[in-house]
């Protein structure tokens, strides 16, 4: 966050890479609405709860 003035932006958690082996970076999720952990964490559970579907 070095190159982006801080009193505009602020970092904040709920968003979570989705990267592929192989290829790299192909998209994020991200949610807002909650608490910084409480957003990472649904994001968390949601993509586990793909990954044990599957």
């Amino acid at each position: 966050m070095a190159y982006l003035d801080t009193l505009q932006y602020a970092g904040h958690g709920g968003a979570f890479p989705l990267i592929i082996r192989g290829v790299g970076m192909v998209g994020t999720v991200t949610v807002s609405g909650l608490a910084q952990a409480d957003d990472h964490a649904l994001v968390v559970a949601a993509l586990q709860a793909q990954l044990d579907a599957h």
